[in-house]
């Protein structure tokens, strides 16, 4: 067995019975999980996140404990576990190392969470194919973690989560559009231990398939659009009051394509305050610019990237305009993200 399978069985062991503990004395035991999650995870950004959570943990009347609550009774105790374990161990940890020194022999970043955009119904658009071609080698780079956006059309779930499988020590973030999940839906998602399905806040069908997540024991998130015309809606904390309803213990902003830089920053600042201050009783982040950050305590030259629809790729720095989706990842890599000092 090798060091990292050694590893990850020590982990998840652990974790297992951490969780099991929870069930008898919640607040004593997350802390416990939350100082054997900071014990075991090496990572800089790992380490750094759990000395935040202790510290919040701290507070016996944190809505925090709300999240947490929601994320072990809708949520099957495996699928917690593999989830957790393949982005905070198998991505942020043994894959930030992997990165990191990948990084010293090449000539341009390696980003730790690739933001793939699917769109069935606008071809040419990534298929299966593709998808599972990139997957397999970011994972020889040290990328274990994958945000798959298809919130225009549904997906092919059946070669999504055949890629999920193959896959399992990685870690999937899925956004799905606003339609309702059928039977068979359910039936190919509970199985990926290793994904987080989110669902569009205020979506007509968001909050029938969240009730079947919920009987099915599969994780799930929300996630919600920004723009410059919100204006003071989403800083005045109503808007974010709005998502309790769904029992979700995260949500995920997203910018609109159009929305200027200042708004995004404008944003991003709530987020950060609220997510100290305890706002709210689920864990709010912002794809971009929360990818971005922990990019920069991987490596010295921090990065995002997204692969657009269209084959173009968006990065820190703007829009490269072109069809990329063809190419090897590496050398998307190469022409998107090259090395400032090499």
């Amino acid at each position: 067995m090798k060091p990292n399978d050694i590893t990850r069985a020590i982990i998840d062991a652990t974790v297992d019975r951490g969780l099991r503990e929870i069930e008898e004395d919640p607040k004593r035991s997350i802390r416990k999980l939350a100082d054997m999650g900071k014990q075991f995870s090496k990572g800089r950004f790992v380490q750094d996140l759990y000395t935040l959570f202790q510290e919040l943990l701290r507070n016996d009347d944190s809505p925090y404990y709300t999240a947490i609550e929601h994320l072990l009774r809708n949520t099957e105790r495996k699928g917690l576990k593999d989830f957790g374990i393949n982005i905070g161990y198998g991505s942020l940890t043994y894959g930030a190392r992997q990165i990191r020194s990948n990084e010293k022999t090449r000539d341009y970043q390696i980003p730790w969470l690739p933001i793939l955009r699917l769109n069935p119904a606008s071809p040419p658009s990534m298929e299966a194919e593709t998808l599972e071609r990139m997957v397999r080698q970011g994972t020889s780079l040290g990328i274990y973690s994958y945000a798959i956006r298809s919130e225009n059309d549904f997906p092919d779930l059946q070669a999504l989560t055949g890629i999920f499988r193959k896959y399992s020590k990685c870690g999937f973030i899925l956004f799905l559009p606003d339609r309702r999940l059928s039977l068979e839906h359910f039936a190919r998602l509970k199985p990926c231990t290793n994904i987080m399905t989110l669902f569009p806040a205020g979506g007509s069908s968001t909050d029938q398939n969240i009730r079947g997540m919920q009987r099915h024991k599969a994780l799930y998130g929300i996630y919600a659009y920004y723009e410059d015309s919100d204006g003071d809606s989403w800083t005045s904390q109503n808007r974010f009051q709005e998502f309790s309803s769904y029992e979700s213990s995260f949500v995920l902003m997203i910018p609109r394509d159009n929305c200027s830089k200042s708004y995004q920053d404008r944003i991003d600042a709530y987020i950060r305050s609220a997510r100290i201050q305890q706002l709210h009783p689920f864990i709010l982040l912002n794809i971009y610019s929360d990818a971005y950050q922990i990019d920069r305590s991987i490596s010295s030259e921090p990065c995002f990237f997204e692969l657009m629809e269209d084959g173009s790729i968006h990065t820190q720095e703007g829009v490269l305009k072109g069809s990329y989706r063809s190419q090897p990842l590496e050398r998307m890599f190469a022409a998107a993200l090259p090395k400032k000092e090499f």
